[in-house]
């Protein structure tokens, strides 16, 4: 690297362009930008995959302060139409239990214990997250939210009319090109075991 790139660098910060080019080429996707903030939309196996930055900004004591999230959506038809939320467990997730708001347990104590799990098909969730590679892909990635839902994803971002998707989000700031390939193999790992044993389409 040359001095006047490691000076830019080191003012401006790192120019992390080319590893959403990467991950595009790598996936034949199509890299696009929204608003400053980039992401990959991509097909694989049949479904759509969106891989994406998103830059969100919090004003508090009159100071604006920046978050960056890294999200991830597959859309699909869902016939049994079930749906679930993994949030980490917070003060929030605490209080609603104290109102009976029901944590579904999986027996999994490294899961268990981080996570706050609702569903309208409970021991179908559970079927779904007692597989070994998926829980692990979770407890590894620390997704902040992890959701089956046909409404509006954190930012807003709606299913087609009749579809469903599978949701990721974590506030994050992309630093390397496997952050994406993990979200992209927990997200597909997701979606295999869905279409095996729920025949998503």
């Amino acid at each position: 690297m040359s001095v006047y790139k490691k000076i830019k660098e080191f003012i401006l910060g790192k120019d992390i362009r080319y590893i959403w080019e990467q991950f595009a080429t790598e996936r034949n996707g199509i890299l696009k930008s929204e608003s400053g903030d980039l992401f990959v939309t991509y097909e694989h196996s049949g479904f759509r995959y969106n891989i994406a930055n998103k830059t969100y900004y919090v004003t508090s004591g009159g100071r604006t302060f920046e978050k960056k999230y890294m999200i991830g959506i597959v859309e699909f038809f869902n016939p049994i139409k079930i749906e679930l939320c993994i949030t980490q467990e917070d003060i929030l997730t605490k209080i609603g239990k104290v109102f009976n708001r029901k944590d579904i347990m999986i027996n999994n104590k490294d899961f268990d214990k981080k996570y706050f799990l609702q569903s309208n098909h409970e021991y179908k969730a559970i079927a779904i997250l007692k597989n070994e590679i998926l829980i692990n892909q979770i407890i590894s990635l620390q997704p902040d939210r992890l959701e089956i839902i046909n409404d509006k994803g954190l930012f807003n971002e709606l299913p087609e009319d009749g579809k469903y998707m599978l949701y990721y989000a974590k506030q994050e700031k992309l630093k390397t090109i496997e952050q994406l390939n993990n979200i992209h193999f927990l997200l597909n790992n997701f979606i295999e075991i869905l279409k095996d044993n729920y025949s998503i389409h």
